[in-house]
This record gives C-alpha cells, structure tokens and sequence, in this order.
C-alpha cells in the first residue's frame, strides 16, 4: 500500500465514526428543532433560540479558548510519552474554565437585569443560567478525549446524548400532558437536565479512556506561562466564531418578532446539515494536524488536508442542491406552514455554508500548528463585518437579509483563513485545487 493509500485509509478509519456521530447528530438537532418548533409555534421558539443564542454567547468567558489548547497539547503530550505534563494540563484547564464560569454567569445576570421588561425571555434565559458551567466543563472534558484521539467518544455526550435526551424529555412530557401547553421556560429546563447528564455520562467515558500511565499518578508538570499566552487568541477565536453564529439571531431578535426568530432558527438549523461533514472532519482531524506538523511532515500533512477537504465538499453538495430547489416545500412539510416563509433564506444559508465546506478546514489548521493569531484576526475582520451587515440588512429584509449577512461572512472568512494558511504553511485547502506544487 502507498503512503498516499496510507493516509486515506487512516483518515477513512478515524473519520467514519465520527462521520456516523456527526451525521447522528444532524439528525437528532433536526428532530429537536421539528419537534420544538411546532410543539412551542414560531413565537415559542423564537422565545427559546433567542435565550439558547444568549447563552451560548455569554458561555464563552467561561471557556477562555480551553477546550482547542487542551487538544493540542494533549496530542503532543501523547506523542512524547509525557504523562506528568498532561495531567497538569487537564488539571490547569479545569480550574481556570471554574474560575471564568463564574464571570460568565455574572454577565448573564447583567443581561437579566437590562432585560427586566421582558417577561418571556428574561424567565426564559434564567432557567437555562446553571448550564453554563456544565457547557464549559464538558467542553474540556470533550477536547481532552479528542486530543487523545478518542474521536467519538469525545463527540458522544454532546453530540448524541444531549439532544436524544432533550428530545426524549419533550416528548414524554407531551404524552403525558396533552392538555398542557409546553412554554419556553419549561423546554429550556429540559436542556438543562439533558445537559447535566450527557456531562455525567462524559465524564464517566473520559474516566475509562484515560491512559494507562495515568493512573500512576505522576507528577503533574505545568507550562502555565504559555498556556496562558495560548489560550487568550484561542478564546477571542471562539468568542469571535460564536458571534458569527449568533449575531444573525441576537440582531434579528433585536429588530423583529419572535415569530420570525423562530422561523430563521429552524432554517439555520436546516442549513447545518450542509457542513455536517465539516464538523465530523475537524474533529477527526485535530490531533492528526498537531501531530504531523510536530514531526514536520509536511508532505503528509498536505495529503491530509486536500483528502480530507474533497470528502468534505462531496458530502455537502447533496443537500444544498436540495435546500435550493425544494427548500420553502421542505419547510412546510418538516415544520409546518408558518415556516415556508424561510424558503429564500435557507437557500442563501446553504449557498454560504457550500463555500464554507468547500474551503477545507482552514481555521483548524491554524489551530493545530500554532498560528492561533491569524486565525483570530481572520475572524475578527470577519465578526465586525457579520454584526454591521446584520444591523444594515436585518432591518429592511429580515430573515433574507440576516442569511445574506452570514453567507457573505462565510465567504470573507474563508478567504482570509486560505490566504494565511497559504502564506504561513505553504499548503492549499480548496477542494478543488490541485495541492502538488503547495509543498
């Protein structure tokens, strides 16, 4: 076998389980948004997504660029055999996400506050304020599975157990109480359990993976110096991409009802299908960047990358040319006919996320080689652009508008992460590019 047929056997071997996660968990999302959708009705769930969006915004500072550093550092911990050092790595990410939990819960009561006279939302995001930590514990928890390329099961409780548990919650709930209507406020305590015990179950799995070296207890070794240094790009990194996320649904829900966040936000769930493939890859491909990049291969690494680029864009060519052509009907069957009004928006999102895919994993290239910094001045040119093209756009086109926004900051993005990945690694990330000369 070639070096070449090497490589596509081993990322076709550690891709497929987190292939099977990923697509496992666009399906139980889905379902969540169909079921939540029209059980809570466009102004419910509007309600819900706008404090889930809130959330997750303000979870960030809790998370302080942790999770990426943790599965970098583990990856080289592993491949030097220095048992003594990822101990004190997982030691040092655990505290310092409990210390800036604390500080991303007093934001989210900051925000309460400001947002007294508003009943629905603010009952709404109170509930969901305890998940905070947990989201940012379980992140950790995750990154060190994946740096120790535990793939799937570092993909599990977030990806499969939380929303089958969320899911399963709704509907219990609405088979035994027919006649009661589900509000906001209760489904967002649901996330909230589910979320607690997929972090349980996390936990117990990171407990069974854990080298054997481990459970020597040596001594742990701290570099908490550049740890430091690492994490504050990494954070901005993550805090900036989140903004990316969320700025289209925060300034929608600024300017329009809570009916039309909650038609966008089942659109823009719809649209991650798209990039299903993306996910499942980036997480594959973490420690398998930070490891090839150590050892200087970087022949291998630009095999890695154009293989693992082209498998990305095939697996999301079918659903974009489904969401553009049929995309208003499959709102109405899935969601019902309140949320056909997305058609054009789904289509613009889906164009946008087919740039996205077909750009390679760009940003975690970055990551994995220690060129974090570009990466977040990538994103910062590209979150300012995405909040302004929001506020200009929003108000006169709505959903369309927020959708265009977000498909035009896909693309700017993507640009700069290329052209940075170029000039720094001399490699090529585009699908569609042929990579012999890059290296």
């Amino acid at each position: 076998m070639t070096s070449g047929d090497g490589l596509r056997a081993q990322l076709l071997r550690g891709g497929a389980g987190s292939l099977l996660v990923k697509a496992g968990h666009a399906l139980l999302a889905f379902a969540v948004a169909v079921v939540l959708a029209r059980t809570l009705g466009p102004d419910g769930y509007g309600v819900y997504s706008f404090a889930l969006a809130i959330i997750m915004l303000t979870a960030i500072p809790a998370q302080v660029g942790v999770p990426q550093l943790v599965v970098r550092e583990t990856a080289k911990a592993q491949a030097n055999e220095n048992w003594g050092l990822m101990r004190g790595l997982w030691r040092w990410g655990n505290w310092a996400v409990a210390l800036f939990s604390a500080l991303a819960l007093a934001v989210v009561l900051g925000i309460l506050w400001f947002m007294d006279g508003d009943g629905a939302r603010v009952a709404t995001l109170a509930v969901g304020i305890a998940v905070i930590p947990v989201i940012a514990l379980a992140k950790v928890r995750g990154a060190s599975l994946r740096g120790l390329r535990k793939v799937v099961q570092g993909q599990l409780p977030e990806s499969i157990v939380r929303p089958a548990l969320l899911l399963f919650l709704v509907l219990v709930w609405g088979a035994w109480f027919v006649e009661d209507e589900l509000t906001p406020q209760m489904a967002m305590g649901f996330y909230v359990v589910a979320a607690v015990l997929a972090f349980v179950i996390g936990a117990w799995l990171l407990q069974r993976s854990r080298p054997a070296e481990l459970s020597e207890q040596p001594a742990p070794e701290y570099q908490s110096s550049a740890w430091r240094k690492a994490v504050i790009p990494l954070a901005m990194i993550t805090g900036l991409q989140l903004i990316n996320n969320y700025a289209d649904l925060i300034i929608l829900g600024v300017f329009r009802s809570d009916e039309e966040v909650g038609i966008y936000r089942a659109v823009f769930q719809v649209a991650l299908l798209v990039i299903f493939g993306l996910q499942a890859m980036n997480q594959v491909l973490q420690p398998h960047f930070a490891r090839l990049y150590e050892q200087g291969d970087m022949a291998k690494l630009q095999r890695l990358v154009t293989t693992s680029a082209r498998a990305i864009l095939a697996l999301a060519l079918p659903p974009v040319l489904i969401f553009i052509i049929f995309g208003a009907d499959l709102l109405d069957w899935v969601f019902g006919d309140a949320f056909r009004a997305g058609g054009l928006a789904l289509a613009i999102l889906a164009a946008g996320q087919l740039v996205n895919a077909g750009m390679g994993s760009v940003g975690m290239l970055l990551n994995m080689t220690g060129h974090e910094r570009d990466t977040m001045r990538g994103i910062a040119v590209a979150a300012g652009s995405n909040v302004v093209l929001n506020i200009i756009l929003v108000p006169p086109f709505g959903m369309a508008g927020a959708a265009a926004a977000s498909a035009l900051t896909l693309l700017l993005w993507n640009l700069l992460l290329r052209h940075f990945v170029n000039r720094r690694l001399g490699l090529e990330t585009l699908a569609l590019v042929s990579s012999r000369h890059t290296v």
